[in-house]
């Protein structure tokens, strides 16, 4: 009797081991996605519309989360579920398919990678080879990943998904679909096709609110959402091509407080910033600077008149302001001190 009893409860856990192995190994759904064009016009492709991003000209990388932005950054720092998908496109003179790979293999190797055999693929339509590794962080963490690589017209382009232990596995639905997205603009076409906001206009156009004016870039697009909280009455962002180069105006319910004891009670959320008095519309303000990622440069203007705190956030990209020869941030700044308070 006693024998079978504990034959019964040993098949109970494993059944629940097993159960339980099965629950996190569960595929991870494909959220809703939106397409990203690159800054040098090099390609195109779709991507998890709720999911981290940091770019420059020539590469996007995508993270699940900020956490798994941060896990990978350093890789010991968390045990939260982290993915990374990486694209890139770069020139590379007269290199061949295979000088690419073997150099991503080299670069692997370097870091003591596990590789496993090459598989012949595509990539856009274009023959292209995948490199499958694996790299061991430490006892508890590998970092699994892959790189799909091909080459067209002096140009490598490169996708690669990377994730941490289980997840990588989970995640691959996603992975796969975004994968399938994936679009090579042809240089001719690149270069009819650059868009006319890609850097802001000199020329200013005015956005009008029951709360304020401002003068912005004529060729950025006003993108208005009204009121988004309880506390929040009206918020507007201004943007041209690039999505991490933006103006975004919000207004918000003061509650009877002054500048200052709105600044104190924010400055928090803003860690390693710089802050500063300053004026806007001839008032008293504060501009705190930082930068929340690394390339992305942010500046925030708190200023409150009857009973409204209005914040303005400037957030531009530093390769894209180099790449193009653009001064997003002095266009920007321009239109903070161009606003007009009510």
């Amino acid at each position: 009797m006693h024998s079978r009893v504990v034959k019964e409860l040993l098949i109970v856990t494993v059944l629940a081991v097993t159960f339980a192995a099965c629950q996190k190994s569960t595929p991870v759904s494909v959220p809703p996605l939106q397409n990203y064009r690159d800054g040098m016009n090099l390609f195109a492709i779709d991507i998890p519309a709720t999911w981290q991003q940091t770019s420059e000209p020539g590469k996007l990388n995508l993270f699940n989360s900020e956490d798994a932005y941060n896990r990978f950054a350093d890789p010991t720092s968390s045990s939260k579920p982290a993915v990374r998908i990486y694209i890139h496109a770069k020139s590379i003179g007269g290199q061949t398919l295979q000088d690419v790979v073997e150099q991503f293999k080299d670069n692997l190797r370097q870091q003591q990678a596990q590789i496993d055999p090459d598989v012949q693929t595509s990539l856009a339509g274009m023959p292209a080879v995948k490199v499958p590794y694996a790299l061991r962080i430490d006892s508890k963490n590998t970092i699994f990943g892959y790189a799909i690589l091909t080459v067209s017209d002096s140009t490598e382009y490169g996708y690669e998904c990377q994730g941490f232990n289980k997840e990588f596995k989970r995640y691959a639905p996603v992975f796969d679909t975004v994968e399938t997205t994936y679009r090579i603009i042809p240089k001719v076409v690149a270069k009819e096709q650059l868009p006319d906001n890609l850097i802001p206009s000199s020329t200013p156009a005015t956005y009008q609110t029951q709360y304020y004016s401002i003068q912005y870039p004529s060729n950025f697009k006003a993108s208005p959402q009204g009121a988004t909280g309880s506390d929040v009455k009206n918020t507007v962002t201004f943007k041209g091509y690039f999505e991490d180069c933006t103006i975004e105006v919000d207004v918000l319910d003061a509650k009877k407080l002054d500048v200052e004891k709105i600044f104190k009670q924010n400055k928090g959320n803003y860690p390693n910033a710089k802050s500063e008095k300053t004026k806007l519309d001839g008032l008293d303000a504060y501009v705190i600077s930082y930068s929340p990622v690394r390339g992305i440069q942010r500046r925030v203007y708190f200023v409150v008149k009857n009973d409204n705190w209005v914040r303005i956030i400037l957030t531009w990209n530093e390769a894209s302001q180099q790449k193009y020869h653009a001064n997003f941030e002095q266009a920007f700044e321009q239109a903070a001190t161009s606003v007009k308070l009510k």
